[in-house]
């Protein structure tokens, strides 16, 4: 078994995946870049990500919108030490936005870049089967507000960034049992205000995943990732199409290319749907490599 689980706790890093915006935050944001495994120290991950989805504001006709966003990020992510790994996110965010009494919007343009941290506080043991710790991060309102040729702001459902920042913390836990592995965490998000006098809600988001490895280079799993929060605010004011929980089941797959290259893939279907108002959330794709090394 021995021999297996090293391999295997390297496939097992690459699993999950992760959103964050103003509406769509579910899952672990470490997840897919930090992995599960304790890190040696010096390590250097580095991964690259596309995710696709949509969603619906306001009633067909009346106010709807449609957004549809399509988001390319690379992430870094090195380990000072066996106990910790720092992390950023800097994504490129491409949205179109379809309104009942507007001409189309477009952007294209850098997104909000994240910080993250993710600590491990079990035993030094060179293996352990129970593994967990701390977890959390940094949203940076770093994304420029797009504006039109007369220099109009866009549509906040359309810009590329929130302009606030969102700071999230939480805890997490693995357990190692070759051929499965079983991960959940949960962290909780509070944001300032940001473009057009936009601010979040308060939310709890949360994911749970199993997962079974046919062999050393590849592996399945399926999941649970979900939130709920508070409703939106513009101008302090309540958006009535804001807010609530959305539960997504998560199948995906984890694929090792070659030695230290990993391919991982997942699909986010919306399974039990609370949110409030007039609001609906597409399925989510999301696929990405991860590259893992050691620097020096």
């Amino acid at each position: 078994m021995i021999r297996f689980a090293i391999p295997m706790i390297i496939l097992m890093s690459a699993s999950g995946s992760a959103i964050a915006c103003s509406t769509c935050m579910v899952g672990d944001p470490t997840l897919s870049l930090m992995g599960m495994e304790k890190p040696f120290t010096d390590r250097l991950r580095i991964s690259v990500d596309y995710l696709s989805r949509s969603e619906e504001l306001g009633r067909e006709g009346i106010n709807q919108k449609t957004i549809d966003e399509q988001r390319l990020s690379l992430n870094l992510a090195y380990a000072p030490t066996s106990r910790l790994m720092l992390g950023i996110n800097l994504p490129y965010v491409d949205k179109q936005l379809d309104s009942y009494n507007l001409a189309d919007q477009e952007t294209s343009a850098l997104g909000d870049v994240t910080l993250m941290v993710k600590s491990y506080w079990q035993k030094e043991d060179s293996f352990q089967r129970h593994m967990y710790g701390f977890l959390g991060g940094i949203k940076l309102g770093t994304a420029s507000e797009v504006k039109d040729s007369a220099g109009v702001p866009l549509d906040f459902d359309v810009q590329p960034g929130q302009g606030a920042d969102v700071i999230n913390a939480g805890l997490w836990y693995a357990h190692f049992r070759f051929p499965y592995l079983f991960y959940g965490s949960a962290s909780y998000h509070i944001g300032n205000e940001g473009f057009q006098g936009f601010e979040a809600g308060d939310a709890l988001v949360f994911n749970a995943t199993a997962q079974y490895a046919f062999n050393t280079r590849f592996a399945w799993y399926l999941g649970m990732e979900g939130r709920r929060s508070d409703p939106d605010q513009f101008d302090d004011v309540e958006d009535p199409n804001s807010g609530g929980a959305i539960l997504f089941v998560t199948p995906g797959i984890v694929y090792t290319l070659q030695p230290d290259l990993l391919l991982n893939a997942v699909f986010k279907f919306p399974a039990i749907d609370k949110l409030d108002g007039d609001h609906r959330e597409s399925a989510i794709f999301s696929i990405g490599v991860t590259y893992d090394f050691q620097h020096h």
